[in-house]
């Protein structure tokens, strides 16, 4: 299951480029112990060896993560931010990305981090969804849309296929 809260979303966020990004999640996910101090630094790390941008449609999104060393509990954090910041596209690394919206994911266990990715995909792989969690006004919005539509308190999603729950 993954940890999930207001403070866990920067809202409006106004950054310079894509490691401030990064460094402001992993702040707010280090503040609640539920990552290392380091653990900004290493998905920063992996970042650069494999980006994490998705040419997603209406927009683009991007889901930094850094492997389970340094994750307490298994955590997510977001950034809704006022202008796009560049983040390298994963599948052309050469190509920058305009990206709006940020989904930094911090788990212990690999397959769950497979799970989690995969259902983050599925739902925005739907041009309209991101269209509906972008139109959010306030970070409750986003926070409820969110774990709504990603059933973070239990497994499954409104829009995804029941999923089996990772001990």
């Amino acid at each position: 299951m993954l940890e999930f809260n207001g403070s866990l979303i920067a809202f409006d966020l106004q950054a310079k480029d894509a490691k401030e990004v990064i460094d402001l999640l992993a702040d707010r996910l280090h503040s609640q112990d539920l990552v290392s101090a380091e653990y900004g630094a290493h998905t920063w790390t992996r970042e650069l060896a494999h980006p994490t941008g998705l040419p997603t449609q209406p927009f683009c999104i991007a889901f930094p993560h850094a492997d389970a060393e340094g994750v307490n509990r298994s955590a997510l954090a977001v950034a809704m931010l006022r202008q796009p910041v560049k983040f390298q596209n994963m599948a052309d690394p050469d190509e920058g990305l305009d990206v709006r919206i940020v989904f930094m994911l911090a788990n212990r266990n690999p397959e769950e981090q497979v799970q989690t990715l995969r259902n983050l995909a599925l739902l925005f792989g739907q041009p309209e969804k991101l269209m509906e969690l972008r139109e959010q006004t306030t970070p409750q919005g986003v926070e409820d849309w969110l774990r709504r539509k990603l059933r973070l308190d239990q497994t499954g999603g409104d829009d995804l296929p029941a999923t089996k729950e990772v001990a």
